[in-house]
């Protein structure tokens, strides 16, 4: 169109090359779009339809909300149950089935505090290692999956007791691998995994755990697949007997140097910060342990989990507490995130108690007691607190 209505006398030679280069152009842009529709098709073929399924899509949120309806239906059962034995196990305390079924109960009810007291008393009247490593598997639960040093304690009994109990295991296994030794902690779920039932419900999330920790220690899937199998070439071998427990604790603490070494260098690393903690608390390094959380909190300010994990650390339930300007700000942060936080209005009026504001400790503990079970022991405790600061008024 240019080339006839623009008056410009063209030569001939030049007018042959444009047009070449039109014509050029012309096929690159055929053969890209017959490249395209060809590539189209191919994925079309491979991968199928590139359409949502409106009818599939529907079915699969139907389901979905079906399910949670049941989960909740089924949590408000045993919420309803859980409160008939709370009152039951009142009149008969040391009734060890009882006990029983109201750990069981407050499991499927999510009241994971009731579970581990539940447990705790059950385990004073019946010393087993079933007991203990349920107990262990509470207490992990409820520290957000961190092998605490006291289930670390419950963990090595029970499987001193019982070297096959399935939940010991399997929590060794996590707590070898929170402090890096993937390869050990791979394993003993190998060999757990052998000895599970294919029946049995955990087993794909113990699957799970395998793979994470094969790919962290560089097993490829098709040997992880022999390691599985049944086959007696790759069989796991554990023999905890043949490691000098002293080489093995010395082993743990260089794996833990060179971890913490790698940190400093990648301080953005929040699951390794995360990790390097859970290994100092096993190790019962409490300084170390703070130090760790604090750069985890620091990497994620928004965590409110990370935030009530460093606040426990510096206010331990088992020494006075000091309160200091980091905590201060701590509890300020966690109310400012979730202001019915039990953990921090607890020490927001113990806070206020110390400081001689004793009205704002009165009616920060009232609000406490309202976000708590009635009959609990730390509510009944709370209240006497509040009837003796109002005595001294």
């Amino acid at each position: 169109y240019i080339f006839k209505n623009i008056n410009l006398e063209i030569d001939e030679p030049f007018l042959k090359l444009r047009m070449l280069s039109i014509q050029s152009h012309r096929k690159i842009i055929i053969f890209s779009f017959l490249f395209l529709l060809i590539g189209s098709l191919s994925i079309y073929y491979k991968i199928g339809k590139p359409f949502i399924n409106i009818e599939k899509l529907n079915a699969s949120k139907e389901e979905a909300i079906q399910k949670n309806i049941l989960d909740n239906k089924i949590i408000k059962e045993n919420k309803k149950k859980l409160n008939q034995l709370i009152l039951k196990s009142k009149n008969n305390p040391s009734n060890i089935t009882l006990l029983l079924d109201l750990a069981t109960t407050a499991s499927r009810a999510n009241n994971i505090e009731v579970e581990v007291s539940s447990l705790e008393k059950l385990l004073i009247l019946k010393n087993t290692p079933k007991i203990k490593s349920l107990l262990a598997q509470a207490i992990v639960r409820k520290a957000n999956g961190q092998v605490t040093s006291k289930a670390q304690k419950l963990i090595k009994e029970a499987l001193k007791e019982n070297p096959l109990d399935p939940g010991a295991n399997f929590l060794s296994g996590l707590a070898l691998s929170q402090i890096g030794d993937e390869k050990q902690a791979f394993e003993i779920w190998v060999k757990l995994y052998k000895n599970t039932s294919i029946e049995n419900p955990w087993k794909k999330n113990l699957e799970i755990n395998i793979k994470t920790a094969a790919k962290n220690i560089g097993i490829s899937d098709k040997n992880l697949a022999i390691y599985l199998s049944n086959k007696k070439s790759l069989k796991t071998k554990i023999n905890k007997e043949q490691i000098n427990e002293k080489d093995q604790s010395l082993r743990i603490n260089q794996m833990v140097e060179q971890l913490a070494d790698r940190l400093t260098k990648t301080k953005a690393n929040l699951d390794g910060w995360l990790r390097l903690y859970n290994a100092y608390k096993i190790l019962n390094n409490r300084d170390k342990a703070i130090n760790a959380i604090r750069i985890a909190v620091q990497i994620n300010p928004d965590r409110l989990d990370l935030k009530l994990t460093l606040l426990k650390e510096l206010l331990p339930s088992s020494i006075k507490p000091n309160f200091t300007f980091e905590t201060e700000n701590l509890i300020i942060d966690i109310l400012s995130l979730n202001p019915n936080n039990s953990e921090a209005l607890f020490f927001s009026g113990l806070l206020a108690l110390k400081k001689g504001e004793n009205k704002d400790a009165i009616n920060t503990w009232e609000l406490l007691i309202e976000k708590l079970p009635k009959d609990s022991p730390i509510a009944k405790e709370i209240l006497q607190k509040i009837i003796d600061i109002k005595k001294l008024n």
